[in-house]
């Protein structure tokens, strides 16, 4: 009996040792999931434009960490957003967060909109700025296309602990979304 004890007292510490490690998420997969989430809410984004037939914009504040959705309010579908929170909940994007009372997405506790180390972007862009949008927005019309049509840009993400991860996501004229990640210099899908 006593060496049941021992035993059953052995594998609890060694369980307690090992679950705080095991619950941590390494930057790597923080950064990996905050990008996948950024492109399944402007796809969700896209969505929503296609299916209420109207203007939805995605506005980002790269300063805060922070983005979130707006989209045309107006009876008579003139396409003007005023970036109130109504035309949030009207948006229906997952929100997990507020700035200043406007719901939306806060980016995950060490992950920033930023380049990084990386020199250029996936597609030769400049990393300057974090967000490579037009007035730090992407919106999409009633047919789900990018707005100005043809405009394309760029978000990129990087992880306060390590620099060197990067990830972007990619937004063409169309509507396309692609995730990259920067690894030893060179960007992947």
């Amino acid at each position: 009996m006593l060496e049941l004890i021992v035993v059953a007292l052995l594998i609890g510490v060694a369980a307690a040792m090992a679950l705080p490690r095991a619950l941590h998420r390494s930057p790597r997969h923080e950064l990996t999931t905050a990008a996948k989430q950024l492109t399944r809410n402007l796809e969700q984004a896209r969505m929503r434009a296609l299916s209420a037939k109207r203007l939805v914009r995605v506005r980002f504040d790269a300063l805060q960490n922070f983005y979130t959705a707006f989209m045309d309010t107006t009876e008579a579908r003139s396409g003007e957003i005023f970036e109130e929170a109504v035309e949030v909940h009207e948006a229906k994007i997952v929100t997990h967060g507020s700035l200043g009372g406007l719901p939306g997405v806060e980016l995950p506790r060490q992950v920033r909109f930023g380049a990084g180390d990386a020199s250029a972007g996936p597609l030769g862009e400049a990393t300057s700025d974090p967000v490579l949008l037009d007035n730090d927005y992407v919106q999409f019309n009633s047919r789900g296309m990018v707005t100005p049509l043809g405009a394309d840009g760029v978000i990129f993400l990087t992880h306060e602990e390590d620099p060197a991860l990067v990830a972007a996501v990619t937004i063409s004229g169309a509507g396309a979304f692609q995730t990259w990640h920067y690894r030893n210099g060179n960007w992947e899908r």
